[in-house]
């Protein structure tokens, strides 16, 4: 397997942008683990280590591009970021409905796939819905399997999480479900996440600067961090998604082993199944203890899946009467419009059972007691 070259990287990423000032916001350390990781612990075939060293090659160009335009325009930095609205809690919780949900209501705003892989130069408002840049980005997820579009709808102008707000720091969990990256994982649940957070709300000041709004947000990995999060914006509300964890934990497996299996098509499912369990215990586990230590308890919001599911307009009613945002007339139907064009199960039905990932309902029930008892 060839290997990836750290140096190698920057300079590819410096010829790309025709730039070559990285900032200030640290993130040689993380992709240098990263990158070592990526070496030593993924025995992958070449053309996936390519697609691997290209991807980071485009987030260095990138970040340069985001620098370059924060020294041209240096308001960008003087944005205040106020009051955003964080979807964290359980993933397959629908909480990337209820996330498309609350981008309807007006004055708040969610960050969109096209503008969070190109985000320079600063979106404006004026050409917001026929960005070139919406064409793009539209051709690279025309490009993914559509058992993946099942799983996880998404499409250029569709709000997206928001880990593509710092993935330019090089600290992000999400990669951990696409590469078998050991080192790297262990390195990640101990590492400083200030930076990512930094990077976070300098991405958010260059997307709002010319298209400004309330921003609500949405990953629900943000848990593994949530101490760092509230320490950047003091000021966040956070809706907290609760769903039964034995149907939550098959659902997360499988969209997560599918992204894995599209780079390793040997992958023991029992195996990753297992390890990816742990993932989401310490998920709850650290996102919990956060919540405890907080001394603003009014700021969390819980949100169940079944009521959810059951009326949406009213959970988003309640969630934005609980998060300080008005909810008229006009926000109301634009929900209800987008309920009308995105039926559930649009793309398919995601189908899977607990057992081909060596998974028990009641023992996923048993170990995930802790939060059950306290939520559901």
């Amino acid at each position: 397997m060839k290997r990836i070259v750290r140096d190698q990287l920057l300079d590819a990423a410096r010829e790309a942008a025709g730039l070559d000032d990285f900032g200030d916001v640290p993130f040689l350390e993380a992709l240098d683990v990263l990158v070592d990781s990526y070496n030593h612990d993924v025995d992958l075939a070449e053309s996936v280590g390519d697609a691997f060293a290209a991807m980071l090659t485009g987030l260095l160009a990138k970040r340069l591009r985001l620098v370059a335009d924060r020294v041209r325009h240096p308001e960008i930095a003087h944005e205040a970021v106020t009051a955003p609205i964080f979807i964290v809690g359980q993933p397959r919780s629908r909480s990337t409905h209820l996330h498309a949900l609350l981008a309807c209501v007006d004055g708040l705003r969610a960050p969109r796939s096209w503008e969070m892989n190109a985000p320079s130069p600063p979106p404006e408002r004026a050409t917001y819905e026929s960005d070139p840049r919406i064409a793009m980005v539209q051709a690279g997820i025309d490009q993914m399997p559509a058992e993946m579009l099942v799983r996880h709808p998404m499409s250029a102008t569709r709000p997206e999480q928001c880990n593509g707000l710092f993935d330019w720091a090089f600290i992000n969990q999400a990669w951990m479900a696409s590469y078998d990256i050991r080192s790297y994982r262990d390195w990640f649940f101990d590492a400083d996440y200030a930076p990512m957070y930094t990077a976070h709300r300098r991405t958010l000041q260059q997307l709002q600067w010319k298209n400004p709004g309330r921003w609500v947000l949405k990953y629900p990995k943000h848990l593994l961090s949530l101490d760092a999060l509230l320490a950047e914006y003091p000021d966040a509300t956070l809706i907290w998604m609760h769903r039964d964890p034995a149907r939550v934990v098959p659902s997360v497996i499988s969209l997560t082993s599918f992204m894995r299996q599209s780079n390793d098509p040997t992958l023991d499912l029992v195996r990753f199944g297992r390890e990816w369990v742990v993932i989401e215990e310490l998920a709850l586990h650290r996102g919990l203890a956060a919540r405890d230590r907080d001394t603003d308890a009014s700021r969390h919001v819980d949100v169940d899946y079944e009521d959810l599911v059951r009326d949406p307009i009213e959970s988003v009613g309640e969630v934005c009467a609980k998060a300080g945002v008005a909810f008229g007339d006009g926000s109301r139907n634009a929900v209800q419009q987008w309920l009308d064009d995105h039926p559930q199960n649009a793309h398919g039905s995601h189908r899977y059972t607990p057992e081909e990932f060596g998974l028990d309902g009641s023992r996923l029930r048993a170990r995930f007691d802790f939060y059950a008892r306290r939520f559901l």
